[in-house]
């Protein structure tokens, strides 16, 4: 999706420039974008970027902040409080991130899988900055996770001693597995075909609790 913009305001250059960011470096890579082509996807012009942002990690880093709140407003909070019990929860959960990824390939033609996982791996190992606040973000995700199991357990749908801390963590996990394999196929149904995973992880049978 071509974003342009005819004399823009500073609001709407800046929010350009997240757009851009977001459609290029969410769409390819961190390292395969430059500050030239984010301004011109943005139709502002350079100037426009280091006015907002001291620089291209800036930039990212708060691309990275609106990304999560749309995450969480598209898909953590409506599936994770919009019904109630735990596996109503995890379904509901499977079928938002289904959506949301299938809205962004509507949109770009692209299956991104989770930008925070891809730039985890891109740029963990060599850039502090970004590591961190990707893994800022990460917990921010689990911490909603970790609240439904605890509500679980409260409820009496998981056992007295489960650890949320772990499970959740877990979910993570499993998560950011289903959506590599979505992004490796660029097929949003992956995600509907490997949920159960979830249910099976999170809300065992009865019989399985009991041995647990």
């Amino acid at each position: 999706m071509q974003i342009t913009t005819a004399n823009p305001t500073g609001h709407d250059s800046r929010e350009g420039l997240l757009k851009a960011a977001r459609e290029l470096i969410v769409g390819r890579s961190y390292s395969a974008v430059g500050i030239a082509e984010i301004c011109a996807h943005a139709g502002v012009r350079k100037g426009s970027l280091y006015h907002f942002f001291p620089g291209k990690e800036a930039l990212t880093l708060a691309m990275l902040d609106a990304l999560y709140a749309d995450f969480e407003q598209e898909v953590l909070i409506p599936a994770l409080a919009g019904v109630d019990g735990l596996g109503a929860r995890i379904e509901a959960f499977v079928r938002a991130i289904h959506d949301f990824e299938a809205g962004i390939k509507a949109d770009t033609g692209q299956l991104p899988g989770c930008p925070f996982g891809n730039l985890a791996v891109e740029m963990g190992t060599h850039n502090p900055t970004l590591r961190q606040a990707i893994r800022e973000h990460l917990d921010a995700v689990t911490a909603h996770f970790r609240s439904v199991l605890d509500e679980a357990v409260q409820d009496g749908e998981l056992p007295s001693h489960t650890d949320t801390d772990a499970l959740a963590e877990q979910w993570l996990a499993l998560m950011e597995g289903i959506l590599v394999m979505a992004k490796a196929n660029q097929d949003p149904a992956t995600i509907l075909r490997l949920g159960p995973a979830l249910g099976a992880l999170l809300n065992p049978t009865p019989e399985a609790r009991h041995e647990s």
